[in-house]
């Protein structure tokens, strides 16, 4: 299983992935058409680490928390069928059954990264020659807890359950993006993701939506989209850089500038979760970790968004996410924590992945082996 660039993922933050702003014209739709492809191929041979979703309102004057209200995973992979395709996934957010009031937002996403040379660990930055992304949430214009309580009672008193999905491309001279939207009487989580996915693909496929397109006059250059930007950076500062750290990209056609504020060895990091009747979920402590804080600023709009993720700096979660934390605004927080011992390995070993010549991810006891995604 192929698995790449320790330098992890990511990522997350689903929501931060959907940038959904009025379409402009293009008609153009082959090569978006062909991007879909790239993400609907079966793709195999995967680690999958698994979160825990701890969320903060803020009420007043201080931060009220409650552990376990949801989850999600990040998949790292190579394909099978081509060494130079990588790919990620990931899926995050609430579960209704366990959130406050029976919330339900979600976001899921993969990105495909296509390399000049076959992948490798670490593999070359700037080696990306196109990439192509499909973003799918359970849509949300909420922009407080009142608002999206309301939100909610007015979705379950019509039955009607409003979802988002975005497919875009970047290469070098061309950048183009799509939304459109899905309209459910199923109101679906993020455990029935793989249901509702091929729905999201397939009304894509149909529908004949404006395309935005960025002019590659005077644009970022790069390829690469947000979680591989991401990944690059976070290996450049486990491989020892100290100096400022700032990468462009382009997400729905739209410029963007990724920039490491700051980086901060911790020690120790000890991390305890509860589940129902404040029964301990999670009791463990980190050590050696490298605390990275990101902040992503639109171009035009100047509008940032900060994010932190701590990695380990050794052994077997050297390059694993162990923390990430996402604060969209001020009164709401999102802490998701590593799941250790989240699964076994399935069909397939990283060791035969090794014997077929591809790159290996880190294994450790968190991590669950896939044998076959399909995108």
């Amino acid at each position: 299983m192929r698995a790449v660039r320790q330098r992890t993922l990511l990522f997350l933050f689903i929501i931060f992935f959907f940038s959904i702003a009025a379409t402009s014209a293009s008609t153009d739709r082959e090569p978006i058409l062909e991007a879909l492809s790239w993400v609907r191929a079966p793709l195999r041979g995967a680690v999958q680490y698994e979160y825990i979703m701890t969320a903060r309102l803020r009420l007043l004057f201080f931060w009220a928390s409650k552990d376990d209200v949801g989850g999600g995973y990040i998949r790292r992979g190579v394909s099978s069928a081509d060494p130079h395709q990588e790919f990620f996934q990931v899926l995050f957010g609430s579960d209704p059954e366990k959130a406050p009031r029976g919330v339900n937002r979600w976001g899921g996403g993969t990105e495909v990264a296509w390399h000049r040379d076959p992948v490798s660990i670490p593999s070359r930055e700037d080696d990306v020659t196109s990439s192509a992304f499909f973003g799918f949430m359970k849509s949300s214009r909420g922009k407080s807890a009142t608002e999206m309580q309301n939100e909610l009672k007015r979705e379950r008193e019509k039955g009607e359950h409003l979802f988002t999905g975005i497919l875009s491309r970047v290469e070098p001279n061309l950048a183009l993006s799509t939304v459109v939207p899905l309209q459910s009487d199923t109101d679906f989580t993020l455990h029935q993701y793989d249901l509702a996915e091929p729905l999201m693909l397939d009304r894509i496929a149909a529908l004949d939506r404006p395309v935005r397109a960025l002019s590659s006059e005077g644009r970022c250059p790069r390829a690469s989209s947000f979680l591989a930007t991401v990944a690059e950076m976070v290996q450049a500062s486990l491989d020892g850089g100290t100096g400022p750290l700032s990468r462009c990209y382009v997400h729905d056609a739209q410029e963007n500038t990724l920039s490491l504020d700051r980086r901060t060895a911790i020690a120790t990091l000890p991390v305890q979760i509860h589940g129902p009747a404040n029964a301990v979920l999670l009791n463990t402590s980190y050590s050696d970790l490298l605390q990275l804080d990101f902040v992503s600023t639109h171009k035009e709009t100047g509008k940032p968004v900060n994010f932190t993720i701590l990695v380990g700096t050794k052994g077997e979660l050297r390059g694993v996410p162990v923390q990430i934390r996402y604060q969209p605004n001020w009164w709401f927080q999102v802490v998701l924590n590593l799941r250790p011992n989240a699964g076994q390995s399935q069909t397939g070993t990283i060791a035969a992945a090794a014997r077929q010549g591809r790159p290996q991810w880190p294994a450790f006891s968190g991590t669950t082996e896939i044998s076959t995604l399909e995108g």
